[in-house]
């Protein structure tokens, strides 16, 4: 049984499982949770000693709680072993309610929507927001989850490619750029990723996606400063696919204890690349703006493995899947000097990310 068979099996089963690739990497990981409800996740206070896989909200809610999926069964790439296919036929459950997509945002909305925020940042009542639109894809979208997880590891060989699934909760899937924060080989790193252009551009970054950048990254290095000694990098470009993004990145010599994880973790969700600047004028903004709740969309998830090692993303370049459709979420940073039509465009370029791998 390899990967992509074992998520078809639990896609059919209903077995929560998580499986993703990490980024520059080959190997594919594979878990599922055997037995039982798939827990709130409160902090890494909460999980020591337990090995499985997280997934963030945007905003928690009734709706879209943190999650924690276990790792009770597992395996790397392929297995031989006949137990665990069994295993998931006796894990296999039924599901009370099965979720709808909501209907997309047109492009009519959101020029609206984004005129709207630009007047209020030239009132000097916030100097960023990150709006962000869906767009519904109807396909059998379940069925075909295996060979899209495939075809974006194929594509996106430096992204963190992830299938994973919660049965009544939520099934997503991306390939995502983006670092939220994770420890691992001795070092802790964080990044401030903003702006985006279409990869491979010769000319110097424009001053809106300087600007968009240099938000992020000034509030994510403030946040830092008094949480240890933090080395900075950057900024440089980042590719990610057909687009590239100014990225600075933090690194600490070092594992930060479970405490500290759970402090800095609240504090940087939502940072200023998926929410705005300053953070709650920007949040209130958005709420009174998007007409969707984003759940998982510009949440974070990812491992969490033994003697305090996990390694989150942000979860961008992604997906919810239904039935019988998709729900693709993208979005910019709006400033000042925004242009609404360029900002359709940058979500349209983010889009391809999903929208080529299913065609």
């Amino acid at each position: 049984m390899n990967v992509a068979e074992a998520q078809r099996l639990c896609l059919l089963w209903n077995v929560p499982f998580y499986s993703y690739r990490l980024p520059g990497e080959k190997d594919f990981f594979w878990g599922a949770q055997s037995g039982g409800e798939v827990l709130p996740f409160r902090g890494m206070s909460d999980v020591q000693g337990e090995e499985g896989f997280v997934a963030v909200p945007f905003r928690e809610t009734e709706n879209s709680p943190a999650l924690f999926i276990r790792k009770d069964v597992s395996f790397v790439n392929e297995t031989e072993n006949s137990g665990i296919e069994d295993g998931l036929r006796n894990y296999r459950r039924g599901i009370d309610k099965m979720r709808m997509p909501l209907p997309g945002v047109s492009k009519e909305e959101y020029d609206k929507q984004i005129i709207a925020v630009i007047a209020a940042l030239k009132r000097r009542t916030v100097s960023k927001v990150v709006l962000s639109r869906s767009l519904v894809v109807e396909c059998d979208a379940l069925e075909r989850a295996p060979e899209w997880f495939v075809k974006l590891a194929d594509s996106y060989p430096e992204a963190f490619v992830f299938l994973i699934s919660v049965p009544g909760v939520m099934t997503w899937m991306g390939a995502t750029p983006e670092i939220f924060l994770r420890q691992a080989g001795g070092l802790a790193e964080t990044m401030a990723l903003a702006g985006t252009r279409y990869a491979g551009e010769k000319e110097v970054w424009g001053d809106k996606e300087i600007e968009e950048q240099q938000i992020v990254s000034r509030y994510v290095e403030d946040l830092l400063n008094g949480s240890g000694e933090w080395k900075k990098k950057g900024p440089f470009s980042k590719q990610a696919g057909k687009v590239e993004h100014l990225c600075t990145s933090f690194l600490h010599s070092g594992y930060l204890s479970c405490a500290r994880v759970d402090e800095l973790r609240r504090k940087l969700h939502p940072t200023p690349a998926v929410g705005g600047f300053p953070t709650r004028k920007a949040m209130a903004l958005l709420e009174q703006t998007e007409r969707y709740e984003r759940r998982y969309y510009a949440g974070y998830l990812g491992p969490i493995g033994p003697d305090s090692v996990f390694q989150w993303f942000v979860n961008l370049r992604c997906m919810e899947l239904f039935p019988r459709a998709a729900c693709l979420y993208a979005g910019g940073g709006i400033t000042a000097l925004s242009d609404p039509e360029k900002e359709w465009e940058e979500t349209e370029m983010k889009s391809r990310t999903l929208l080529d791998i299913m065609a």
